[in-house]
């Protein structure tokens, strides 16, 4: 079976953004408040919303790394393309956008069957229509040939 991940992903995104609101609203002086670093608070939150193994989760966020979506792994960044993403909808929106353009192909090459075979059969008539006229001149001029030489 097969999972997809959109769901996660955008949580992570979600989380990340979250996350960086919060420490530039709470300016830090001291390293002792901020114990915990964005990773591990990424993680606690993933793990317990959606139940994911430690490397189910790195292989999440490598995947926003090479998607450009995250700056870096450690410390976890989440880059300008991230935060536009997410706010056009994510991955989810992104999953919606491509079934869309997979069914609108899908139509274009009913359409395209359809009305290639009526094509044919259009092309087909019109041999059978030329292959009667040329029999028809054929017949013509061998009667007026036949007749001038008598």
């Amino acid at each position: 079976m097969q999972k997809n991940y959109n769901k996660e992903l955008d949580f992570i995104l979600e989380l990340l953004v979250k996350e960086y609101e919060e420490i530039y609203n709470k300016l830090s002086f001291f390293s002792e408040e901020n114990s915990d670093t964005t990773k591990q608070n990424v993680f606690d939150k993933v793990k317990e919303v959606f139940g994911l193994k430690d490397w189910e989760i790195n292989i999440l966020i490598y995947s926003l790394f090479l998607d450009k979506y995250v700056k870096s792994i450690e410390p976890l960044v989440i880059s300008i393309e991230g935060l536009v993403f997410r706010n056009n909808g994510g991955y989810t929106e992104k999953s919606i956008m491509l079934n869309r353009e997979s069914n609108r192909i899908q139509n274009v090459e009913n359409d395209f069957r359809k009305y290639s075979f009526y094509l044919m059969i259009f092309t087909a008539i019109l041999a059978i229509a030329n292959l009667i006229a040329a029999w028809f001149f054929t017949i013509e001029i061998y009667s007026f040939y036949k007749n001038i030489k008598m």
